[in-house]
């Protein structure tokens, strides 16, 4: 084929963006004029150098890459290796311009990652008809790639890339403090449209929930078919309070929508779960169970309602046997909580906070404002995030500390939030009142306090045995280890230096802390509900920063 051969054109291209790099600026010109005569959009580079910034340029997402062999500052090879090295969310079709066509070398570039060759001096139309070869089996890739990345049925992406997405999404919010809530939903009684009208009824079901599912979403919004009847999203900068609005507003359309089947007209209904990340959620399952508990808290409510999070904290179960009555009695949560022993300011760097919290053995504190309110928790784990960057010492707790807490009143039922931390991930909550602080509430706290009242009351095998010798010998011994720790607090005053005597205190206290809840529980459990409520109700503030 000859120099002004007529082409006779195919579909044209939809603007597929064409990377030229060559030193020749006649090539270069001469490349970019025949493109874009076929609808190709290009960008031009004279050296492998600028050819690198070009690609790193976001604004670019470059499909095809046509390289001249030998480059000023490097060679064609080098840069094809480096673009297959480089990952992308797309494949890259690699064209090497060359005059060299003897063997060895066109094996060289097909090894380094060329996918095809163009001889020079240019002709127009090998140029197209290659340029077309490659567009085929980009198009071939992209069609691929839609099959392994979209649910087939509804045309939303599989979990598997929706986790993906989701991931990194996570990473952002967690960098930059910022909100992520996750929505999860499924069909009413989808198995009774399957049974009554059939399983082709049952997917055209699916296909208009989630075209109704797609079309309530931002760009930015990451959705999938999560699996079977159920869907899932999350919201990137979007609070617990906004995300349950559009819950109910996906929830309504989807209740409007008549759906066309071959014989009937129906209407379908959806159940929500809503939860944003929570500073005790430690990574994206925890959100995504939490969400999914909220949702299992909807559809035992009535199905067709959306259920957030706040709303499972306070959720309580069916109780016809009384069994849980039996179990608290009248237990509320400061009964069970771990008091507050140390704060830290927002103020504090996370160089003096580290130091803290090595100093006195402390892998988590409250941070509370000057006025003692409760502004937010930070611990080990979000000080190591920020440990390696530049001048540690200038970042202050207020820029890593987590805000969005999980917080009960003191005189919540026990029950309520043993039912809460039974449901999710989740390990520990705080007790807090008026604003401040009060205590930590844990799954092993409320062990503890079940294996001092209720367990013990019951004779149970291997947690009472005699409960009059038993109460006897553990208060004895209690009182004496308290009194051992007090002695030994008296000799590390008069022996250790000032400085040592903060951590000294607090490590101690602590220790105490535990032998006085256990007394207390021990007696309460002698003299049962005739002693009231006996808890440790103060607060210590040992060590204010």
């Amino acid at each position: 084929m000859t120099p002004g051969t007529k082409i006779q054109p195919e579909s044209l291209p939809t603007r597929s963006q064409v990377l030229v790099v060559d030193d020749d600026r006649l090539i270069r010109t001469l490349i970019r004029e025949f493109l874009t005569r076929e609808g190709y959009e290009v960008v031009t580079a004279e050296n492998c150098r600028q050819a690198l910034e070009v690609l790193e340029e976001e604004k670019h997402e470059f499909k095809f890459l046509v390289t001249d062999w030998e480059l000023p500052d490097g060679s064609g090879i080098d840069l094809i290796r480096h673009v297959r090295h480089v990952v992308s969310s797309h494949y890259m079709y690699i064209v090497m311009a060359t005059s060299h066509g003897n063997r060895e070398s066109l094996t060289q570039a097909l090894n380094a990652g060329a996918d095809d060759f163009l001889a020079k001096p240019i002709d127009r139309g090998e140029l197209v008809a290659r340029m077309r070869s490659g567009q085929r089996i980009l198009a071939l890739e992209t069609r691929l790639t839609h099959l392994a990345n979209n649910d087939l049925l509804t045309g939303l992406p599989t979990r598997r890339v929706f986790e993906d997405m989701v991931a990194k999404e996570w990473s952002r919010s967690r960098r930059y403090r910022l909100p992520l809530s996750c929505v999860i939903f499924d069909i009413d009684y989808f198995k009774r449209i399957n049974d009554v009208h059939g399983h082709a009824a049952g997917d055209q079901v699916l296909r208009e929930v989630g075209r109704v599912f797609a079309d309530s979403v931002r760009k930015s919004d990451i959705i999938c078919r999560y699996g079977g009847e159920e869907f899932c999203a999350v919201l990137p900068e979007t609070s617990a309070a906004q995300a349950c609005v559009w819950a109910e507003n996906l929830r309504k359309r989807i209740a409007e929508t008549e759906i066309i089947l071959d014989a009937a007209v129906v209407n379908v209904t959806s159940s929500f779960g809503v939860a944003e990340a929570m500073a005790e959620m430690e990574d994206l399952d925890n959100l995504v169970e939490a969400s999914d508990q909220c949702l299992i808290e909807a559809k035992q409510k009535g199905r067709n309602q959306v259920v957030s999070f706040n709303k499972l904290q306070n959720a309580v179960s069916s109780d016809a046997s009384g069994h849980l009555d039996f179990v608290f009695g009248g237990a509320v949560s400061s009964d069970a909580m771990t008091p507050v022993i140390s704060t830290v300011t927002p103020d504090s760097s996370v160089i003096d906070i580290s130091q803290f919290f090595l100093n006195y053995r402390i892998p988590s504190a409250p941070v509370v404002d000057h006025d003692g309110n409760l502004v937010g928790i930070v611990s080990e784990k979000d000080l190591m995030s920020v440990a390696s960057r530049p001048n540690p010492h200038e970042i202050t707790i207020a820029e890593v500390m987590r805000k969005n807490l999980i917080c009960y009143p003191p005189n919540i039922p026990l029950s309520v939030v043993w039912e809460f931390l039974n449901r999710v991930s989740i390990r520990t909550v705080l007790i807090t009142e008026n604003g401040k602080a009060l205590g930590i509430l844990s799954r092993q706290s409320i062990l503890r306090w079940l294996a001092n009242t209720t367990w013990k009351q019951s004779g149970l095998p291997g947690v009472a045995g005699n409960a009059s010798s038993s109460s006897s010998k553990r208060l004895e011994l209690a009182a004496k280890l308290l009194a051992e720790t007090s002695r030994q607090l008296t000799n590390d005053v008069e022996v250790r230096s000032e400085d040592e005597h903060a951590a000294m205190v607090i490590g101690t206290v602590s220790k105490m802390q535990d032998l006085m809840t256990d007394l207390l529980e021990t007696v309460r459990g002698d003299c049962g509900n005739s002693c009231g409520a006996m808890s440790l109700g103060a607060t210590f503030s040992a060590t204010d920063f």
